[in-house]
């Protein structure tokens, strides 16, 4: 890589190498907190970051798909969960992590389209949506596979607040929020399948997330606040 390559030049802050390093995932600890912070409040700095994300996502382009083994995607789960939550394109080394303007439901959809996130080869994902708060203190990225009607969601940034669940929920026009039920609260990759009847309007569809009570809203109908919400969109 020459000069010439980088997306900026950096200056003398260091906020140049501090960019490309969190795009590559090569902080950790209060640096990284502090890094993905920074990222969802300044936006020069966010500007930088997602420069990073587009050149190293470009790297992956002439990548030949393969089919993966029967098991795969337990094997990764253990590795990348085993000692902590960790993003998964990080320990598969398929792309960086992804803020601002790059749709985060691209790091599942290039996943996806490897096959390395199942356990049958040939999925591909024809719709992604990115569920963002405003601050961006939470971000959930989803791919939808048309096979089986199959959702992947990774929460990228933010925690479940203590003592209470985050629940996905559908919603088709003005119809009432479906619940497609709670994200794990020991994993931050989970799969949920999308009921027959409303997969063909999907991509018309809004994702939200809902703060609930352990086990999720008690009768069907979310009963706390709007975490973060984003439309469907077709790929």
């Amino acid at each position: 890589m020459t000069d010439a390559d980088l997306p900026y030049q950096d200056g003398p802050d260091g906020d140049e190498m501090l960019a490309a390093e969190l795009s590559l995932g090569l902080l950790s600890g209060e640096e990284q907190t502090q890094a993905e912070r920074r990222a969802r409040t300044d936006l020069a700095f966010a500007d930088r970051v997602e420069a990073w994300d587009k050149r190293f996502a470009s790297l992956t382009e002439g990548i030949a798909p393969v089919t993966p083994p029967a098991g795969l995607f337990q094997q990764i789960e253990a590795r990348a969960y085993g000692s902590g939550p960790r993003r998964l394109w990080r320990q598969l080394g398929l792309l960086p992590a992804v803020f601002g303007a790059l749709a985060a439901a691209l790091v599942l959809l290039v996943a996806l389209d490897f096959g390395v996130l199942e356990d049958q080869p040939g999925p591909t994902a024809t719709m992604t949506a990115q569920l963002a708060a405003e601050d961006r203190s939470l971000v959930v990225a989803a791919a939808y596979v048309d096979e089986g009607g199959r959702l992947f969601v990774e929460r990228q940034i933010g925690e479940r607040p203590p003592n209470r669940d985050l629940e996905l929920w559908i919603i088709v026009g003005e119809a009432a929020p479906i619940s497609l039920g709670v994200l794990p609260q020991d994993r931050r990759i989970a799969e949920f399948t999308v009921p027959a009847d409303l997969r063909a309007t999907l991509g018309d569809a809004v994702l939200a997330i809902t703060d609930e009570p352990i086990g999720g809203a008690p009768d069907g109908t979310p009963t706390g606040s709007v975490l973060a919400a984003g439309p469907v969109s077709r790929i």
